[in-house]
């Protein structure tokens, strides 16, 4: 299993939407700040201005076959031109035209030249995201010709257009099954455009940091060394150790200690005893592992939990409050 497949073997998106929106000009929409949801807009023919709000990214144009993706969950709108002005998604849902096989379909605008775009949404709320999300940045863009490369990246995206378009039986658990797919093809797509260096994504392309990440990944509860890890490396000690935290930007057993502690915080989620949790990353011992995830969370394993089951659940009574508004 290479480094990337063993990165992201263990990581769900929780929860997907998708929405296909036809737009007549004028029209817009706004998006809102949405913590832990990747989003992207395909647009299927015609075109549209994309602005994110609080960041230096500049507006984008997009035209048919234009991908533009979020992975930062960045409030944003989007326009048939720069000075149309954009309503809410949420107003706009409300006056959906229907909704089919748990996609939303809408009309917005009036009657000047029309654009098609193709919206998903995906919750990925998982500590072992994170040092891949904090390595992308707000706003990609991926065009036809720059995606050449990867030409099953756009036969994807071209598939799930015509899965939303035409409504056949089964798409709902297509259009489930394939936003893991949308993910980690954008993944590879931005990986695939990367200069050299390129933070922790750019580390998965380095043969030797690659190596050591994906066995740490796959294999956190062994008892790594730093000379342990170099020599699944295939470098010296001190060319891995230095390679390594330039690229990651941490030492490699502090990145193991992160890594161990995020595969503990699931696991805790998921309801798993504190033993099988403490075997599964690394710890001799119950106690040794409290210790451990004492120091990295601030509060006792059992008290994380406590904490994430509260959460989960104040979450939704919020989620059943607005299904009984809608």
């Amino acid at each position: 299993m290479d480094a990337l497949s063993a990165v992201l073997a263990p990581v769900r998106l929780q929860r997907t939407r998708w929405v296909s929106t036809v737009g007549r000009a004028p029209w817009g929409v706004a998006l809102p700040v949405v913590k832990s949801c990747i989003r992207f807009h395909y647009v299927v023919r015609g075109s549209a201005w994309l602005n994110v709000d609080k960041t230096d990214e500049p507006r984008v144009a997009l035209s048919g076959g234009d991908l533009a993706v979020l992975p930062l969950g960045h409030a944003h709108a989007l326009r048939d031109h720069p000075r149309s002005t954009p309503r809410s998604f949420e107003e706009v849902a409300r006056c959906a035209t229907h909704a089919t096989h748990g996609v939303i379909h809408i009309d917005l605008g009036a009657k000047g030249p029309e654009t098609t775009f193709i919206t998903g949404g995906f919750v990925l709320d998982d500590p072992l995201a994170t040092p891949i999300l904090a390595a992308l940045p707000p706003l990609i863009r991926m065009t036809p010709d720059a995606e050449q490369a990867v030409p099953s990246f756009l036969e994807n995206i071209q598939f799930i257009t015509r899965e939303i378009e035409t409504n056949r039986p089964g798409s709902e658990i297509v259009l489930l099954r394939m936003a893991d797919v949308m993910f980690i093809q954008i993944l590879r797509a931005y990986l695939a455009r990367l200069p050299e260096g390129g933070g922790f994504l750019g580390a998965l392309r380095d043969p030797s940091t690659a190596a050591a990440l994906g066995v740490m990944h796959r294999r956190a509860e062994e008892p790594w060394t730093v000379a342990s890890l170099a020599k699944e490396a295939g470098v010296s000690r001190s060319v891995f150790a230095a390679r390594f935290t330039e690229l990651v930007g941490e030492p490699p057993l502090g990145y193991l200690t992160r890594l161990r502690m995020q595969k503990a915080a699931v696991l805790l989620r998921e309801g798993a005893a504190l033993a099988k949790v403490s075997r599964l990353t690394g710890y001799s011992s119950e106690a040794s592992f409290s210790h451990a995830f004492r120091k990295w969370a601030g509060m006792a394993p059992g008290a994380w939990r406590r904490h994430l089951e509260s959460s989960d659940s104040s979450a939704a009574s919020d989620e059943g409050r607005r299904a009984l508004r809608a």
